[in-house]
């Protein structure tokens, strides 16, 4: 049951966040960043796709994926249908290792050690992946909304 309540809300925000990556009128604001800001929502776009590719696709569903993490926060004007195709893979994979995870590794430790050398049940992990997400999604609102829409035109 909490598997598809989990990638429910996987798919919702990710669809989410596609949305809007969509409703930026102009693709440079995607890279802009003020005052005390560091991340452009473009950056935090890609940094979406490479959590997920490397937490659910390369930890669990053992893809091949390698995470160039540095990249995702220094990438620049990458065009919004890109970074839309990987959001869109991103939540096909989700919905794919998450419908195929035996409950032994759902139920069991997550294979990777993230925060400190303590085991990390994988269920827990993968809420927390669902937080990761909104936080950022709720960023890249509130800068759309609160910045790039009061724009001087």
């Amino acid at each position: 049951m909490i598997r598809q309540h989990l990638i429910s809300i996987f798919d919702r925000d990710i669809k989410k966040l596609i949305k809007e990556m969509r409703l930026f009128k102009n693709e440079s604001d995607l890279w802009e960043t003020r005052g005390k800001i560091s991340n452009s929502p473009g950056n935090l776009a890609c940094h979406i796709v490479g959590n997920l590719n490397h937490f659910i696709g390369h930890a669990l569903g053992k893809t091949d994926y390698k995470r160039d993490r540095p990249l995702e926060f220094s990438i620049k004007n990458v065009p919004v249908d890109q970074i839309v195709k990987g959001l869109e893979a991103a939540n096909a994979m989700v919905k794919d290792v998450l419908s195929n995870l035996d409950d032994e590794t759902l139920n069991g430790i997550f294979p990777l050690k993230v925060f400190s050398d303590k085991d990390l049940p994988t269920m827990l992990f993968l809420v927390h992946l669902t937080t990761h997400l909104s936080y950022h999604l709720g960023q890249v609102n509130y800068y759309r909304r609160g910045i790039v829409e009061e724009k001087p035109a």
